[in-house]
């Protein structure tokens, strides 16, 4: 087995090396128009996840076109996960877009960037998520507002939801709960002291959880897909909020509790040294 230190310098290389072959490409594809300009940013992730040894279980109905799909959210890894489905567009917040490297990556899979905290964009953003939507994107946001710890969910923010209030040709805009959970490391199910790690949260700087997972051995990522609804049959976007947080929840729940437990003794370049104990997750 290879050394941590020689694991994440092989992968580093590795994403490197792909970044720099398919970001002018992708570059070229947007700017001159070219048709299929979401396909480069779905082969890209699935790269990428392949060198970082993730594998992804999909479960559920994959998302229509024109569908807002709300997820938990628990990491940087959630974009490459999700965006190695199908083609899709992420929305974020605006100052994402002035990150080194990260903020390019984002533009080139034609993220749509929103200022969450001034009010007065707040009609423009809505209108630019409605263009985005009715023209048959797949738009995934993050109600949460924030990365959580991988096994607790935070509310969601109702007033995020209201892109979906528009109505094409009398037919609601579908929106997608789904569900994002860090399931398994080397086959064996997560407790939460370990699937904490793999959360990009509180105090841990990019860098430091990137590196982490660099050096992890392989592990399992669910994702799962519930029924879509709108805003009509959920009865507005307050109710909406409530229960896709309370379907999102409970699919995070079904995968992380109660399986056999992990204790938090594994290092990544270690894992004989997980130590498996038959006792519910706390």
């Amino acid at each position: 087995m290879l050394p941590d230190i020689i694991r994440i310098a092989i992968r580093l290389i590795l994403v490197v090396a792909i970044i720099v072959i398919f970001s002018p490409i992708q570059f070229l594809i947007i700017i001159l128009r070219i048709p299929g300009s979401d396909i480069l940013p779905l082969i890209f992730h699935k790269v990428v996840l392949k060198i970082l040894g993730v594998r992804v279980r999909v479960s559920g109905p994959l998302p229509a076109p024109g569908t807002l799909i709300v997820s938990n959210h628990v990491s940087w890894l959630d974009i490459c996960t999700i965006g190695s489905v199908l083609p899709i567009n992420f929305v974020a917040k605006a100052d994402i877009s002035g990150w080194p490297i990260v903020g390019f990556l984002a533009k080139l899979q034609k993220t749509l960037f929103i200022k969450r905290d001034r009010r007065s964009d707040t009609a423009n953003q809505r209108n630019a998520m409605q263009d985005r939507l009715l023209d048959g994107s797949r738009l995934v946001l993050f109600p949460e507002g924030t990365t959580g710890d991988g096994t607790i969910v935070f509310p969601f923010k109702s007033s995020l939801f209201a892109a979906a209030e528009v109505q094409e040709n009398d037919r609601p805009i579908p929106i997608q709960p789904l569900s994002l959970a860090f399931a398994e490391l080397s086959g064996i199910p997560m407790s939460r002291r370990i699937r904490i790690k793999y959360a990009w949260i509180g105090d841990v700087g990019l860098l430091s959880n990137m590196f982490y997972v660099l050096g992890s051995y392989s592990f399992t990522i669910n994702l799962i897909f519930h029924a879509p609804t709108n805003l009509v049959e959920a009865g507005g976007r307050k109710k909406l909020a409530v229960s896709a947080h309370r379907q999102v929840q409970n699919g995070v729940a079904n995968t992380t509790v109660g399986f056999t437990d992990v204790e938090a003794t594994h290092t990544p370049d270690a894992p004989s040294e997980l130590k498996v104990a038959a006792k519910p997750l706390a």
